[in-house]
């Protein structure tokens, strides 16, 4: 059971079908800002969270000196972190663990996987989106003011769609996708 629930967050190389005609709905805006929420925490807690502690104990001095300034520090690393492995997971497998977990798809305008290029252009603009006062309000405002798409998403020209995976165990066992573990266990027990 917790194996299936894992598995709603990891990309695979297999990717379901986008749903072009998704692009500009609102509830894929409001997605994609949970999405976001949950790749900004895993950036975080098995990421970042990690390399401060490793290096609070390696330069126990430093660290100590800097005092409040640590969280505030901290923060503006987890950009450039997010931004890598946005690229990465976007680029090789069309979606983030976040983007998994709700069901969203990075994916060309044109309904093509996403390339490296695209990947990169998209989120290099994340540096732009987030500008503003509160942060996010560029990104935001553009999103919902055109189709749904975010100013990197214009640039680089992709759009973030629904996608076709099912979303319970039973549906991908069923659909014959090697979504889950279990799905992938079960067919290699029958082989």
């Amino acid at each position: 059971m917790i194996d299936w629930k894992l598995d709603g967050f990891l990309p695979t190389r297999r990717q379901p079908a986008p749903e072009l005609e998704t692009a500009s709905d609102r509830d894929v805006v409001l997605a994609r800002g949970a999405a976001a929420a949950i790749d900004l925490f895993i950036c975080y807690v098995l990421i970042e969270f990690p390399l401060i502690y490793a290096l609070s104990t390696v330069f126990s001095e430093p660290y100590e000196a800097l005092g409040g300034y640590v969280v505030a520090l901290s923060l503006l690393v987890l950009l450039p972190i997010y931004a890598t492995y946005s690229f990465v997971l976007e680029w090789r497998y069309g979606r983030t663990p976040g983007k998994v977990n709700r069901g969203l798809l990075v994916v060309m305008a044109d309904g093509r996987p996403c390339t490296y290029r695209a990947s990169a252009v998209r989120n290099l603009f994340l540096y732009v989106d987030l500008l503003g006062v509160p942060p996010l309000v560029i990104g935001f405002a553009a999103a919902l003011a055109t189709d749904g798409r975010r100013l990197g998403d214009h640039v680089g020209g992709t759009i973030v769609v629904r996608s076709t995976a099912p979303t319970d165990r039973d549906g991908a066992v069923s659909a014959d996708m090697d979504t889950s573990a279990t799905a992938r266990a079960d067919g290699a027990r029958e082989n």
